[in-house]
C-alpha cells in the first residue's frame, strides 16, 4: 500500500532529509529580535517567541508538503504583528499597571 511506498521512497531519499536555514534567516530574524529588545522586554519575548512559533509553523508545512519552504514568511509576519500589538497594546497597559498603587 501508500505506507510501504513511502517506506521506499525514504530509504531512498535519506540524504535529501535535511532542514537548512540559510545565514540571511538568522541575520533578519537577529535584527527584529534586538530591534525588538532596544523597545521594550515584552516586545523582545513576544518576537522572539512569535518567530519560534513561525519556524514550528514552518515545519508543519514542510512536514505536509514535503517541498522546500521560505523560512522568513510566517516567521517575521508574526514576529512584526506580535511586536506592534506589544508596543501599542500591552506597554501601555504594563505600565499603567507598575503605576497604580498595590494593595495587600
Amino acid at each position: 500500500g501508500k505506507v510501504l511506498e513511502v517506506l521506499k521512497s525514504a530509504a531512498k531519499s535519506v540524504g535529501d532529509n535535511n532542514i537548512k536555514l540559510g545565514l540571511g534567516d538568522f541575520i533578519f530574524y537577529s535584527v527584529l529580535v534586538s530591534k525588538a529588545a532596544e523597545n521594550s522586554f515584552a516586545a523582545f519575548v513576544a518576537c522572539f517567541i512569535s518567530i519560534l512559533m513561525g519556524l514550528g509553523g514552518t515545519l508543519v508545512l514542510l512536514a505536509v508538503y514535503h517541498k522546500a519552504l521560505p523560512a522568513l514568511p510566517i516567521s517575521i509576519f508574526l514576529a512584526v504583528v506580535f511586536f506592534v500589538l506589544t508596543i501599542y497594546c500591552m506597554s501601555p497597559w504594563i505600565e499603567a499597571v507598575w503605576q497604580a498603587p498595590f494593595y495587600v
